[in-house]
């Protein structure tokens, strides 16, 4: 069958040679329409110009790398004329040499993702010519009805050649037309647009070839140079075919998917396609005004609902490239059924012993924190801010809150704090109940992190259950959750998913068949790389030198994947350069974030049993020493029994790692009150005892019987090696609840203790009553910010040790690790020459000790200077009778009397009450300013010398009504001040060159690795 008239297209363009006139077949016109942009411009702009077949019917479109076969468009005819609604027909299309099968309609889900259901290799058998109505049709060899082309207003004009055909068959169908395929209608198509650059004669040869590495490559990377515009034209038929209410939520997904998709796409490998990923995105966007066109004319011609697609989409679930049932394996073959219910078991048991891992744990960590429900102190236990917009103000700002507060970047542990309350705080859950959680439930968030690296190791369920249990019990873990350290327990908890990316291959799965023993055809599946980058950040928030470390661990796996440290880099990257700045505070990068306390440390050999600290009794000397030793001796019996390199490896890291975290426990990293607080190294000991625990596994672990055959992981084992291992969880869960029972006993006292004595403890204690008084509570949720200095120490032996609080006790944002570091630096160096280097520190510690000592007006005034709203001697402070003797002496202090945290006294020089920001007139009058702890807005009705109690810097800016104001000198020699010539709207903030940029960069990256995470879990 022959048509009735041929029309050919000839576009032009750059590196396209014309269509010469001489070779038009006779009865063919030849229509000359330009740069065209597209299939459906080219046929828009030729139907414009009175083309011949503009007056037909129906339209046959063929592709200049498309040969039809003989019968084709009788085939066509007929199964277009089969009812008026027929808008498109389809055909089945074939590879150049008609060897492979290649499309038969298209397969789409509600985003436009295709289902291949067609093999890259598979012959054309009659296999799917039952197929009749589908969502769409390609355009090349479509067989299409005028008047329905009439009716949608033609093809898309933003999209071809991809994407166009499935766009044409939903606007069809909601036109109320069908779009169907006619089977025997068998199109050549070369599909040049696929794979560019490949000559249509060759791409057959090559997709056979598929064995061939050079094949492979030169297909693969032709695919690659069309990605963007296959990826661009799936974005754009997702975004035309969703609701009008759901665009703007699928257009800020798409932002925050894009980069995750193109970090994941360089992560795996595929970096060829990394970049047109986000060029295909900035393709979309600047197609916009052509969607928002698009979807009014598709609006115009529908007359039927969306919800008529539905039964011609494919569900999302249908895309798993899985196997086509649980009993073929990747080749398709059929899995022997003895295989099969073998797998099934183990899915099962795995789970069940996950499940009992996490009950025990769960037991444990209930006694061992039972009480501990209305707050914790002590220790290293720092508070956070109740509100969580403060703690994240505070996280990403370029001014620390602490004290007189410090020009740098938050601590670490800040913004990891900041960033897991975040999903909780509209439910009003606030950081600090996060953060006791967090604590608390370190034991089981332990276990169930090691659950799935375990895997690794082995497939045995008895030795994933007992070195899950083991890494939950670590002296580490228990001993950083006993002293309050957040940071270590988070750090600990971290390591395992970290560890599990950088492991090359997963134990295969050994399963007893009718063949005898063979691998079990499972893809074991690892961490992908969105988690991976989230451990890695969690590890750099809790201790910063982890990050090298991290960044070593990956790049033994493959230089590709360092790239996912680089969210951490980013966002620990103002504490590094801190410390570039402050060389002095080196000594931070030694420690774990968060706050410190002085601690007792633990011996040599404690260390080399996993111990961070010195036990609290010797229940807790048996239970830790136990533990510690035990794993090590299994990893010396392993390694005296297997002789591998990389068991050796593995011990004299361990050795060298636990060598490292006793040495760097003597180094002195702040102070706490008047002593030294040394730097916690907990994590340096989780790495040691995590290898210590992966040598130990294999020498418990079953995998080879007596003539050195592989064992199936449920073969039968010997009665002593059965016993063997229940003796180990025995133990296990003896030393569990023994540290459990240590840990409640130790804060048997606590209710009857003032609660100022136990945050002096090394471990944490149950809050009996609050810290801060109820009056200091309230300035410092007033509007002038008051804070709240401790006394504490013996005036009449000269020591006065002062602390400002601006939260309720030590504060979480009150300062960095590199803040505490160089604050220890120049306390040692003022104990040397007698003065102190930083006016702020020196002026606080003189009117602390002048006011019990020597008490006048202008010490009351200097400490109001400081925002020093209320004075607080806790019950349980030293020389707690002659200091509040020194107080009483003192004018300008009102005494409120005895509360249930101690004895306080306002300070309220001439009456007047203290504030962070106040206004001192010419005239001798101060003027107090509403304000937060970082920031200042509001209007002011005076004018004179603008002060804040916070320490000068160059990076305080301050305006009036949009006026910037002048920076005067510092007033007392240390805080900030402005000149303020007239009233108006003030506005006060702190901002250093560095902070946007960090912001920016940080953002992209928290938002790319967390969308990546969304993925939980990768094939390997």
């Amino acid at each position: 069958m022959a048509p009735r008239s041929l029309t050919i297209i000839d576009v032009a363009g750059r590196r396209v040679t014309p269509f010469p006139a001489d070779r038009v077949p006779r009865g063919a016109e030849l229509v000359r329409v330009g740069r065209a942009r597209n299939l459906g411009d080219a046929i828009r702009r030729a139907y414009a110009q009175g083309a011949p077949f503009a007056s037909e019917p129906w339209w046959w479109i063929l592709h200049d790398d498309s040969a039809p076969e003989p019968e084709c468009l009788s085939e066509l005819v007929q199964a277009g004329t089969v009812g008026k609604t027929v808008g498109a027909v389809g055909v089945k299309q074939l590879s150049w040499d008609g060897s492979r099968l290649l499309e038969l309609g298209i397969f789409a889900t509600a985003s436009a993702r295709r289902l291949e259901r067609i093999g890259d290799d598979e012959i054309d058998q009659g296999q799917y010519d039952g197929t009749t109505d589908v969502l769409g049709v390609g355009t090349a060899g479509m067989f299409l009805r005028a008047e329905a082309y009439d009716t949608i207003g033609g093809f898309d004009p933003a999209l071809g050649p991809f994407g166009d055909g499935l766009d044409m068959g939903r606007r069809l169908h909601l036109a109320g037309y069908r779009v169907i395929v006619a089977p025997r209608a068998r199109v050549r198509h070369a599909r040049t647009s696929m794979t560019p650059g490949i000559d249509p004669t060759q791409a057959s040869a090559l997709w056979e070839d598929t064995d061939s590495p050079e094949a492979v490559a030169r297909l693969v990377s032709a695919q690659a140079k069309s990605f963007r515009r296959r990826r661009a034209a799936q974005m754009y038929n997702w975004c035309k075919a969703v609701p009008a209410l759901a665009l703007p939520f699928l257009a800020l997904w798409l932002l925050l998917w894009t980069p995750a998709r193109a970090l994941g796409r360089f992560v795996t490998g595929r970096a060829t396609l990394a970049l047109p990923e986000i060029a295909a995105l900035l393709s979309l966007v600047a197609a916009t005004p052509r969607l928002l066109a698009g979807r009014a004319r598709a609006a115009q011609s529908r007359t039927v609902p969306r919800s008529s697609l539905r039964a011609l989409e494919i569900a999302p679930a249908a895309l798993r490239k899985e196997p086509a049932g649980e009993e073929e394996d990747d080749n398709g073959e059929r899995i022997d059924p003895l295989v099969v219910a073998s797998m099934r078991s183990y899915r099962i048991r795995s789970a069940s012993t996950g499940l009992a891992l996490l009950i025990v744990t769960s037991m444990i960590a209930g006694l061992q924190w039972w009480g501990a429900a209305s707050g914790l102190v002590g220790g290293a236990w720092v508070s956070l801010p109740a509100s969580w917009w403060d703690l994240w103000s505070a996280a990403w700002a370029g001014w620390i809150p602490g004290g007189d507060g410090y020009a740098g970047g938050a601590d670490p542990l800040t913004i990891l704090m900041a960033l897991l309350s975040a999903p909780v705080a509209p439910l009003g859950v606030t950081p600090g109940a996060v953060a006791t959680f967090l604590l608390v439930a370190s034991s089981p968030l332990a276990a169930m992190a090691a659950w799935v690296p375990t895997r690794c190791l082995t497939t045995s369920l008895r030795v994933r259950f007992l070195v899950s249990l083991a890494w939950a019990l670590s002296p580490a873990l228990l001993m950083s959750a006993a002293h309050g350290v957040l940071a270590g327990t988070l750090a600990h908890v971290a390591l395992p998913i970290l560890a599990a990316y950088c492991v090359s291959a997963a134990a295969p799965l050994m399963v007893a068949s009718a063949s005898g023993v063979e691998a079990a055809p499972t893809n074991p599946r690892g961490v992908n790389a969105g988690c991976a980058g989230l451990a890695v950040l969690v590890l750099a928030c809790c201790a910063p030198w982890t990050l090298p470390l991290s960044v070593a661990a990956l790049m033994c796996s493959s230089r590709r994947r360092s790239i996912v440290a680089l969210p951490a880099a980013v966002v620990v990257a103002p504490t590094y350069l801190s410390i570039l700045v402050h060389p002095l505070a080196w000594a931070a990068l030694t420690s774990t974030t968060g706050g410190v306390h002085a601690y007792t440390r633990a011996s040599s050999w404690f260390a080399f049993l996993g111990m961070p600290a010195a036990p609290q009794s010797t229940l807790d000397l048996i239970a830790s020493g136990v533990l510690g030793g035990g794993v090590a001796l299994l990893a010396l019996l392993a390694v005296a029994r297997h002789r591998t390199t990389a068991l050796v490896t593995a011990l004299s890291a361990a050795l060298v790692a636990a060598l490292c975290g006793w040495a760097a426990s003597h180094v002195g990293v702040g102070l706490d009150g008047a002593l030294v607080a040394s730097a916690w190294t907990s994590p340096a000991f989780s790495v040691s005892f995590g290898l210590l625990l992966i040598a130990a596994s294999q020498l418990i672990a079953p995998m080879k019987d007596e003539d050195g055959e592989r064992l199936a992981w449920d073969a039968s084992v010997s009665v002593l090696r059965r016993g063997g291992t229940t003796l180990l969880a025995l133990i296990l869960v003896g030393i569990g609840a023994t540290q459990s029972a240590v840990s409640f006993a130790t804060r048997g006292d606590a209710s009857d203790t003032p609660t100022y004595a136990l945050a002096q403890r090394e471990t944490v204690s149950p809050v009996a009553t609050p810290i801060i008084s109820a009056v200091g509570s309230q300035a410092q949720r007033s509007s002038r910010a008051g804070r709240v200095l401790v006394l504490d120490g013996d005036p009449t032996n000269g020591t006065v040790n002062a602390a400002l609080w601006r939260g309720n006790g030590r504060s979480l944002t009150d300062a960095s690790p590199a803040v505490r570091a160089l604050a220890l630096s120049h306390a040692r160096a003022g104990a040397i020459t007698g003065t102190l280097d930083d006016p702020a520190t020196a002026s606080l510690a003189q009117a602390a000790y002048t006011l019990v000592v020597y008490p006048d007006d202008a010490t009351v005034a200097a400490l109001a200077a400081h925002d020093v709203d209320t004075i607080l001697v806790p019950y349980g402070a030293s020389g707690a009778q002659a200091l509040a003797f020194g107080l009483d002496r003192a004018g300008g202090l009102e005494k409120v009397g005895t509360t249930n945290s101690g004895i306080v006294w306002r300070v309220r020089p001439s009456a007047l009450k203290p504030s962070r920001v106040r206004v001192e007139s010419s005239g001798g009058i101060t003027t107090d300013v509403g304000s937060s702890q970082l920031r200042v807005d509001g209007n002011v009705d005076a004018s004179g010398t603008l002060v804040l109690a916070e320490r000068a810097d160059s990076g305080w800016r301050a305006s009036v009504d949009g006026v910037a104001l002048t920076p005067t000198d510092p007033v007392d020699g240390w805080a900030q001040a402005f000149d303020m010539p007239a009233a108006g709207h003030l506005t006060v903030t702190y901002s250093a060159w560095w902070i946007i940029p960090w912001r920016v960069g940080a953002g992209i990256c928290l938002v790319v690795v967390a969308a990546s995470a969304l993925s939980v879990w990768r094939k390997r």
